[in-house]
């Protein structure tokens, strides 16, 4: 299953690994598209898997984005893949630590799709 959403100056497919929901981000996140990055997100989170934020293809990241990633990721622990660039802005942001944060979307997906370990003492 893929979808795309547009807005402005941002893009933002949707792609499905069983349960777990794969949103890979391209173009500009700023004040004016962040909306669009939080809409989408909101809608991946209220599934019953993981969800992965794949940034490693934005041209532009702004705290906005990052504002935008923390409201939208109150449901589930988001699995981010970042640029350096988009590192040190979740870092500026403050919300860094908020989020699984990747340098590969391969990682990301392995990591949100993997089962939770059930310890039985």
């Amino acid at each position: 299953m893929s979808l795309q959403m547009a807005g402005d100056d941002v893009v933002v497919s949707l792609k499905r690994l069983g349960s777990t929901s794969v949103l890979v981000v391209r173009g500009c996140v700023d004040a004016a598209t962040a909306r669009v990055l939080r809409e989408q997100v909101d809608l991946a989170s209220a599934g019953p898997g993981g969800v992965v934020v794949d940034l490693s293809e934005v041209a532009f990241f702004s705290a906005a984005g990052a504002a935008a990633l923390a409201s939208a990721g109150h449901r589930v622990r988001l699995h981010v893949v970042v640029t350096p660039v988009v590192r040190e802005v979740l870092r500026g942001a403050g919300v860094a630590d908020a989020f699984d944060l990747h340098d590969f979307p391969a990682e990301a997906e392995e990591a949100a799709t993997a089962s939770p370990l059930l310890l039985v003492g």
